[in-house]
């Protein structure tokens, strides 16, 4: 993949299946150059891709963090916390729930959120009976937390 954006300078790169270590720091190599990236991964919600070690860091990556006593306290939190290591390769996710379902996360801040123990808001897509696409906009996410 890093060969074809270096040689061929694409505008696009789509990528199926992402599952290893190598495919993974490579489709962040290339979204980090500037080209335009669309990837799928297993994993039925979010938080499977946040706990998985090799996935993980297409949203960010996981880290655990230490904070002091007055910032755990301003934070109403435990001294130890997981946070996001840095951005996400893909600044949007999304969950296809069923054929015609759709849960649509800006995936910085739905991390983050999960993170924190909170529930972010999502946008869900569904098609009716005609085929039209219904948006629901900004609903409290339905998925398991971390």
């Amino acid at each position: 993949m890093i060969e074809a954006v270096e040689n061929h300078m694409p505008e696009v790169i789509l990528v199926d299946e992402i599952g290893t270590e190598a495919e993974s720091l490579a489709c962040r190599s290339i979204a980090e150059r500037g080209v335009m990236l669309i990837g799928t991964a297993h994993g039925e919600l979010l938080v499977n891709i946040i706990k998985n070690h090799i996935l993980c860091d297409l949203v960010g990556g996981v880290e655990t963090v230490t904070l002091g006593d007055d910032e755990a306290r301003a934070r109403r939190c435990q001294k130890t916390i997981l946070e996001r290591k840095g951005p996400p390769t893909f600044p949007f996710l999304i969950e296809m729930r069923e054929r015609n379902y759709w849960v649509t996360h800006r995936t910085e801040r739905s991390v983050d959120m999960l993170l924190h123990g909170k529930k972010p808001l999502v946008e869900v897509r569904k098609r009716d009976d005609q085929f039209k696409v219904v948006i629901e906009r900004w609903k409290a996410y339905d998925g398991d937390g971390i």
